[in-house]
């Protein structure tokens, strides 16, 4: 999972898994705008994976859909349906695709989540041969006045499982905040053993502009 926090370091030039890497395919019709139907928004070939909804702040119903193509490749739809018909806010590829878990299968290596009006993806993996488990928890915060979706923060989690050793790093893009520490996992709560903090420039990274898978 270094990879992802390397990735979006580097201003998210680099997939975080090379085998599903690949362009930024635009929405259908153009974001922030609304339409009769969510699927008016989704290019050709992806089709509806799952759902979450809850409030994400804006006018009506707030909602976060997973789409997935032929290849596992999957999308993010952001918005909000409402009595003129689904408001959409946001698009983009923060989400693993379908075999980005390596020993995990599709249904298990990928949480969506609405907390607090920022939606949250956990991207969840595992090597059982090394028998190493990890995960990245990223946030996304949306901002009303420019209408477009933020990358907020990333909680990285390695966990290795022979000796009971694990791994985090955290990092605020609108502070400039990070946190890596290093300790123990007990299957729920990390136990920091030794914490090393850094402040570096904020970051304003889109949605939109985010292609890591």
């Amino acid at each position: 999972m270094r990879a992802i926090l390397a990735g979006i370091l580097l201003a998210c030039a680099a997939p975080a898994h090379a085998e599903a890497g690949g362009p930024y395919i635009p929405a259908a019709l153009a974001i922030p705008a609304v339409a009769s139907r969510p699927e008016a928004f989704v290019p050709d070939g992806f089709s509806l994976e799952s759902q979450v909804e809850g409030d994400l702040g804006l006018a009506g119903q707030g909602v976060a859909q997973v789409y997935r193509n032929a290849e596992g490749r999957r999308a993010l739809l952001l918005g909000a349906r409402g009595a003129q018909g689904f408001q959409a806010t946001g698009w983009g590829f923060v989400l693993p695709c379908a075999t980005c878990g390596v020993d995990l299968p599709p249904e298990r290596n990928l949480e969506l989540a609405i907390r607090q009006q920022r939606v949250v993806v956990i991207d969840r993996s595992l090597s059982a041969s090394e028998q190493i488990s990890t995960s990245a928890e990223l946030t996304l915060s949306y901002d009303s006045a420019e209408r477009r979706w933020w990358l907020q923060s990333l909680r990285q989690l390695t966990v290795f499982e022979r000796t009971g050793e694990a791994e985090e790093s955290r990092i605020d893009y609108e502070t400039g905040t990070t946190r890596d520490a290093v300790g123990r996992y007990d299957g729920q709560v990390f136990f920091a053993e030794s914490v090393r903090s850094e402040q570096i420039a904020p970051q304003k990274l889109p949605l939109d502009g985010l292609t890591l898978y």
